[in-house]
């Protein structure tokens, strides 16, 4: 990799942090309750579980994103897994944390456990594909360091 695509890799999870974050504090889910009055209800519970759903998905994202960061520095190692583990679940906790304190937002253990399940499905994804041979995930992940 070329100097330019490393820092670029380095830089993904902060922006996703900030990302996460502005979302977490400009998000109101009450403004777009309105949307909801001339819709069928089961496209509500779509929409509804489609949301749900991005929290199993959200910290799992920025998991994978720090692992990539930690493979510019070389090859994957339990203390690179369990450093983004730590960092991924400690900022899933400032972030509900965080919400307690928006206005409309709140902290939710539910959501926390969700961030949790989502980020150890990420983390068993990468480590099961990063050590196969036959896995072109896996592949993309070796190729980067």
């Amino acid at each position: 990799m070329n100097l330019i695509s490393i820092n670029i890799c380095r830089l993904v999870p902060i922006i996703y942090m900030s990302w996460i974050w502005l979302q977490s504090a400009k998000f109101n889910p009450s403004s777009i309750e309105h949307v909801f009055y001339d819709l069928d209800f089961k496209v509500i519970l779509l929409i509804g579980g489609t949301l749900e759903f991005a929290h199993l998905i959200e910290f799992g994202i920025l998991y994978v994103f720090l692992i990539v960061a930690f493979l510019t520095l070389g090859p994957l190692t339990k203390k690179k897994e369990v450093a983004a583990l730590i960092i991924a679940i400690t900022y899933s906790f400032i972030d509900e944390i965080h919400q307690y304190y928006v206005p409309y937002r709140s902290f939710s253990q539910i959501d926390m456990v969700k961030n949790l399940i989502g980020i150890w499905f990420f983390w068993w994804l990468v480590r099961r594909t990063y050590y196969n041979r036959n896995s072109k995930l896996g592949a993309f992940f070796r190729g980067i360091q």
